[in-house]
């Protein structure tokens, strides 16, 4: 019987191999969107610190 099990669970993907798979669609979705980078801003400080 637990031969049975060990082979039915070759048949579907890992949680890690799930997990990875999400992931790496994550980092091209990311890598692909295109935000304005805007300069950092100077505010200034003041006069206490």
């Amino acid at each position: 019987m637990s031969e049975e099990n060990r082979t039915g669970k070759k048949d579907s993907p890992s949680a890690v191999e799930d997990c990875a798979d999400v992931k790496s669609k994550y980092k091209r979705f990311k890598k692909d969107t295109n935000k304005p980078k805007f300069p950092p801003v100077e505010y200034e400080v003041p006069p206490h610190h």
